[in-house]
């Protein structure tokens, strides 16, 4: 390659790049709760008449729906949930009159770009705090079905099927002067797979969405899939006059099958990811080039080897000398584009390594590399060769075809995944601070405690010490804080001495909560009649920890929370109801089985009274067992253990309590 060429090929490298740097990042991919008005985990002290929801998609209104529950579980809404007017991505529910208390916002969305299913709910207080009265504060729930097995397999036939059609129309039309027959049956069967992939991607769609048929069709996902299956018979219909020319020399019937290839690839993009981008136009092409020069690449090689079978001759070796100089500029595009593509969808360096889109993208750049490297060897050794022996170019395409095929299931995976730059405005705000309550053994003083943030690391403790019995603040000489970690062995324990504010009023910082997990937490308050020790037990905070609520009639309402590395911790109150009950919580590992942890603690706080420390028993490892007396409304509990790999596993519950 000269050094003129090399030189064009890093300029647009450059130009593209530093375009995907300055690009908006708008990018975004299901229809993803974005904030909302009240927003989640907040109290607001009047009641709002509507809440309104904005997503990083478009929701289709037909298709989403929204409820607003009180406490006991009665829709307030009234109203279904509707678009608001000139905001495509809100979604707006109007509400009656409310009463101070927590409400939960159960919404599920339908993107109107990419079809994909997404639900989720969030909490919030009218009057009182959402954590303090039996929701997680701030934490949303979010389940998608758009990844599954079927909508990954759809995809990657939909691809395959697009980018074989491509290839070998690409192919019949430029590339070899005498294509032989065997490419016309290509086509047919690439034409096959398109078809099955697409009516495949349609039903995933109108499953998902759960709506009969007369309201899919109506919708905006509905009329994607009637685009999707129109291109599907138009490209069939090409594919049917090639393979009924009667002049087998024309070439422009493998013209119609590419046309009908590329038409394919475009409304696919059209109905994906890059059409949600703030540059629409800008991303669609990036997207749509960026397909195509896999089809160049690709479905031309696989549509070469078929070509070139037999004996070496002069029209073979020439049509791959033809296809290196189209491979070479298409795995540059594909490279550049790719590139470009993954920098607006991923976001950040850090999101490449920490979730499930980045990973597999760096898997399938990874793949992609291999592929280079394997046309590299088919560039510089086997088509110069091609005159004489076809054996290297033959072995090394079929290496890239087989490679190229698990590029396509990540490739599939990818598209219904959701890029982390949709996700981050969506993160869990941090919890409310960790606070405790209780009185010495007789009842002289109380002492309330807040620590802020209440997570592992330093801390602000704040105590108000008044008299039990009046309620007045109380002149203590001195008040200590004494820690002993009851969830995690091998630890020692700490002291921290808070500093007199005001009568009543003691406060100081530190890092005495180190690890995550329930504390032994007493103050020691010097009043002046007497030294007294006033029990405080707390649990750090657990951020962003996903929690799913899964009722039963007539059984206990499973609770499972979504721990870091994949593990699960499900707990259930037996049988619920105020009275006798047992708390269960089972520990499970990232493949679902009971992970073996063998001590837990539970952090049982009831809503009135003091919190108390459990040790519940054990009935087999990783599944622990306690007898609690409930009262009141709701069941607050910390769960937590160590793991066998020593990192502590934790979760907190809110239990409604039935009447």
């Amino acid at each position: 390659m000269s050094r003129r060429r090399i030189a064009r090929l890093a300029a647009i490298a450059a130009l593209a790049l530093g375009g995907a740097l300055v690009l908006p990042r708008g990018v975004v991919a299901h229809a993803l709760l974005q904030s909302s008005d009240p927003a989640a985990g907040s109290t607001v002290a009047a009641a709002p008449t509507a809440v309104v929801m904005t997503f990083g998609e478009a929701p289709d209104p037909k298709l989403s729906s929204a409820q607003v529950l009180d406490s006991s579980g009665r829709n307030v809404a009234r109203g279904p949930a509707a678009a608001v007017p000139g905001h495509p991505d809100q979604l707006q529910v109007p509400l009656g009159t409310l009463s101070d208390g927590v409400y939960t916002v159960a919404w599920r969305t339908v993107s109107t770009v990419d079809g994909h299913t997404v639900a989720g709910s969030f909490a919030f207080g009218v009057g009182v705090s959402p954590g303090s009265a039996g929701t997680a504060t701030g934490t949303t729930t979010v389940t998608s079905s758009s990844a599954s097995p079927a909508a990954t397999v759809t995809r990657s036939l939909l691809y395959a099927g697009l980018i074989l059609l491509f290839g070998a129309g690409l192919f019949g039309s430029f590339i070899q002067s005498r294509p032989p027959r065997a490419i016309s049956v290509l086509a047919v069967v690439a034409w096959l797979m398109s078809a099955a992939g697409a009516i495949g991607v349609v039903l995933v769609q109108a499953l998902d969405t759960g709506a009969d048929l007369a309201t899919f069709l109506g919708s905006g996902v509905g009329r994607g899939a009637v685009m999707r299956v129109v291109i599907a018979a138009v490209a069939g219909l090409a594919v049917a006059v090639l393979v009924a020319r009667r002049n087998r020399a024309a070439r422009w019937p493998y013209g119609l099958a590419a046309a009908g290839g590329a038409a394919g690839m475009l409304v696919d993009v059209l109905n994906g990811h890059a059409n949600a981008s703030g540059v629409t136009l800008l991303q669609v092409g990036l997207q749509w080039l960026h397909i195509l020069a896999v089809g160049v690449w690709l479905g031309g090689l696989t549509a070469l080897l078929i070509g070139i079978r037999g004996s070496p001759d002069a029209d073979k070796a020439g049509a791959a000398w033809r296809f290196r100089r189209l491979a070479t500029i298409a795995l540059a595009t594909v490279a550049i584009t790719g590139a470009v593509r993954a920098i607006q969808e991923v976001g950040s360096l850090d999101a490449f390594f920490t979730t499930d889109y980045g990973l597999t993208l760096v898997a399938k750049s990874a793949l992609l590399l291999g592929l280079a490297g394997l046309g590299a060897v088919n560039h510089f050794v086997g088509v110069p060769a091609a005159i004489r022996n076809l054996r290297i170019l033959r072995r090394v395409g079929r290496m890239e075809v087989a490679v190229a095929a698990v590029v396509l299931l990540a490739t599939g995976l990818l598209v219904n995944l959701v890029p982390p730059s949709s996700v981050a405005a969506t993160s869990a705000p941090p919890p409310p601070p960790a606070t405790a309550s209780g009185s010495d053994f007789g009842t002289t003083v109380r002492v309330k405690l807040v620590v802020t943030p209440g997570t592992p690391g330093i801390n602000t403790f704040e105590a108000a010490v008044v008299d039990y019995d009046t309620g007045d603040p109380i002149p203590a000489t001195s008040v200590q804080l004494r820690f002993s970690p009851a969830s995690s062995s091998g630890i020692g324990s700490s002291t921290l001495r808070l500093e007199q504010r005001g009568v009543g009023d003691y406060q100081a910082s530190g890092g005495n909560l180190s690890l995550d997990g329930i504390w032994k937490t007493t103050a020691v308050v010097a009043a002046p009649t007497a030294t007294v020790e006033v029990p405080l037990p707390i649990a750090t905070g657990v951020p962003g920890v996903e929690i799913d609520a899964v009722p039963a009639p007539g059984a206990p309402t499973i609770y499972t929370a979504h721990l870091p590395g994949g593990a699960t911790l499900q707990v259930y109150l037996d049988p619920g109801s105020a009275g006798p009950n047992e708390l269960h919580s089972t520990f499970f590992d990232a493949s679902g089985n009971e992970l073996p942890v063998q001590i837990a603690t539970y952090l049982v706080e009831p809503a009135s009274g003091p919190a108390a420390i459990v040790v519940p028993r054990q009935l087999e490892p990783g599944h622990f067992i306690t007898d609690l007396t409930v009262t009141g409304t709701t069941l607050g509990a910390d769960v937590a253990g160590p793991s066998p790999d020593g990192s502590m596993l934790h979760a907190h519950f809110d239990i409604p309590i039935q009447p």
